[in-house]
């Protein structure tokens, strides 16, 4: 039972479809079949857009060679800041020299050092 009212419903819709498809007549547009001044006016806009697009690709050409001798410098002033934390480094040593300081009066307090201080 529950078929044959699936099959009569999607009969009817069906029918109903294409009763509005010929009912309409010849106003059936599919796309833009009768409007070919949008293709001409959308192709003329993206013809617009790529020159856009080339006249700003034409103006980075500059660009990349600035990148690069900037690259060049950076790379040139960390060989100078490794030089000169090395000369810092080597300096801080002859200062202070190899062996670490001996500190004395971090022992721990014993009973008869308390006793002193009282």
């Amino acid at each position: 039972m529950l078929i044959k009212l699936l099959i009569l419903f999607f009969t009817i819709l069906i029918a109903y479809q294409t009763f509005l498809a010929f009912s309409n007549g010849n106003n059936l547009i599919e796309g833009l079949e009768n409007d070919t001044s949008n293709a001409l006016i959308l192709s003329q806009q993206n013809a617009g857009n790529i020159e856009v697009l080339k006249g700003r690709i034409d103006g980075l050409d500059g660009v990349k060679a600035r990148v690069d001798t900037l690259q060049q410098n950076i790379d040139s002033m960390q060989v100078q800041i490794d030089a000169l934390v090395q000369q810092q480094a080597d300096y801080a040593t002859d200062l202070a020299g190899d062996e670490p300081v001996e500190i004395t009066g971090t022992e721990e307090a014993t009973a008869e050092d308390e006793e002193e201080i009282v």
